[in-house]
């Protein structure tokens, strides 16, 4: 077993989740991937030599079985999330219930699960995964803005509860970044490039980007830091998302 201890990921099948148990891997840890998706899941394992478990976040039965999974647990990454591309006005109860259920609902419940294992080895780290959408709204993404809004106020709030049980917590608001899940949003590669002209660091983001940041603040190196969303977004939210929008227009 790692020296560095257990770090359990969800939604670790693919995209952000999957560099991001890449990443941890590396750095030493004894990684169990989480998702709801078998398929994924296996690739991940075979391909990283990790743990893995289906777990729907969502499920506190599930979600409590982790525990079991993850005695030596150090760090917990709450990447597992959903986005629905549609306006508000035509967003199901059912749709507006699983955004939420699965962005914000689900990162309390895995804590439940885990901080308190955490406290009994010595403290450790939350990560929560946010989104720019939590500051540059976009229309024609339902309720997934204000659910990322909610995983900013919920990081503070964790970051005050644990901190006398020697955890951090803290989030990572990723921008525009290119992704299996994301690739249709973003559109050719002539788009793309659109995206990323406009961009203060001009290139769009990829998987790695988000990884490092997890990374960085599961390290020593942020011992001190905790309650803070940092963006990773190559400059978006510092020159603002409409501006951003303005420019794509002008340039399309």
């Amino acid at each position: 077993m790692s020296n560095k201890g257990t770090a359990v990921v969800t939604g670790a099948g693919q995209g952000i989740g999957r560099a991001i148990v890449e990443r941890l891997v590396t750095d030493g840890y004894d990684v169990l991937a989480l998702d709801v998706a078998e398929g994924p899941l296996t690739d991940v394992r075979e391909s990283l030599g990790v743990r893995t478990a289906i777990v729907d976040v969502c499920d506190s039965e599930a979600v409590a079985t982790v525990a079991a999974l993850a005695p030596n647990c150090r760090v917990l990454v709450n990447n597992a999330a959903i986005q629905r591309y549609q306006d508000l006005l035509h967003t199901t109860h059912e749709e507006m219930r699983a955004i939420l259920d699965v962005n914000v609902i689900g990162p309390v419940l895995m804590a439940q699960a885990l901080v308190p294992i955490m406290a009994t080895n010595g403290g450790g780290v939350v990560i929560n995964l946010s989104s720019i959408t939590s500051r540059a709204h976009a229309t024609g993404t339902s309720l997934y803005p204000a659910s990322k809004a909610a995983v900013n106020q919920l990081t503070e709030a964790m970051a005050l509860e644990f901190a006398p049980w020697g955890v951090r917590c803290n989030a990572v608001g990723p921008g525009t970044v290119l992704t299996e899940g994301t690739a249709g949003h973003y559109g050719d590669e002539k788009a793309q490039a659109s995206i990323a002209g406009v961009l203060p660091i001009s290139r769009m983001g990829e998987s790695q980007d988000i990884a490092n940041a997890v990374s960085f603040l599961c390290s020593e190196q942020a011992s001190w830091i905790t309650g803070q969303t940092l963006f990773v977004d190559g400059g978006f939210t510092a020159a603002h998302g409409s501006f951003f929008r303005s420019a794509r227009k002008a340039r399309s």
